[in-house]
């Protein structure tokens, strides 16, 4: 049963986007008929030409992972729960991907029910929230201000306050965000791993591994041909090539 529920979500989907659906239409059906590289060529067309679609990165990682390249397809599933986070079969396919690697989407000792509100919207729609909150606040207030006195002006200076309460409470819900696994992150997706230096070279000595597939934090991208990549599991940092690492 786990396994037909697996090839259903497997299955590519399509959008209401700008981007051509006869062509779209082939390449679903590229996918259904095992030929997941031509799919994949597509659908890398697509997630450059929108890249804020979250279907175009979902149905690239479905491909990736029948073609077993566990890394990429954790990436292109992050980037697309980064950007709907609030999708079903989004978040099963991420999370199955990542206890491939060991890894989990939920943390532990968290109750599943509070990671769904945390992630109830992406950032940019709390970013949104949070702009649209500030202009009725500030609305609301100049409405108070010009009915001082007015039983409507004092409704309209509640409702300035609520908004305001509502605004910083949406900021603070984007703060925290930072702080999640997906914040200034990285998937490893070099097939079989990769080896961290201590340095940005191959000059500098090896200090750690990392396994094909692994969330990691980005440090620093300054160098033009490394990153500086964090593990926050075992507290280690070290450099990485930026081709065998892909930011979220």
């Amino acid at each position: 049963m786990k396994k037909l529920l697996l090839l259903l979500l497997l299955s590519p989907v399509g959008w209401a986007a700008a981007y051509d659906r006869g062509e779209l239409a082939e390449l679903n059906d590229l996918y259904k008929n095992d030929r997941f590289e031509d799919a994949l060529e597509g659908y890398a067309r697509i997630t450059a030409a929108e890249p804020a679609n979250p279907w175009g990165w979902y149905n690239s990682g479905n491909a990736l992972f029948r073609l077993s390249r566990t890394g990429p397809a954790v990436f292109n599933y992050a980037k697309a729960f980064r950007l709907n986070p609030r999708n079903p079969d989004i978040r099963f396919n991420l999370e199955f991907a990542l206890r491939q690697t060991g890894q989990s989407l939920l943390p532990e000792g968290l109750p599943r029910a509070l990671h769904y509100v945390y992630y109830l919207l992406s950032d940019m729609e709390i970013k949104a929230l949070a702009i649209c909150l500030f202009w009725l606040a500030c609305l609301a207030g100049a409405a108070g201000f010009l009915l001082d006195g007015a039983p409507s002006g004092a409704a309209a200076a509640r409702a300035a306050v609520m908004m305001s309460v509502l605004c910083l409470g949406s900021l603070a819900w984007l703060g925290a965000r930072q702080n999640s696994p997906f914040a200034g992150a990285g998937v490893i997706t070099k097939a079989g791993g990769i080896r961290l230096f201590s340095g940005p070279g191959i000059n500098f000595k090896a200090c750690a591994s990392a396994p094909e597939g692994l969330l990691v934090k980005v440090l620093d991208a300054g160098d033009d041909y490394y990153y500086e990549i964090g593990l926050p599991k075992e507290s280690v940092k070290g450099w990485a090539l930026k081709t065998e690492v892909e930011k979220i």
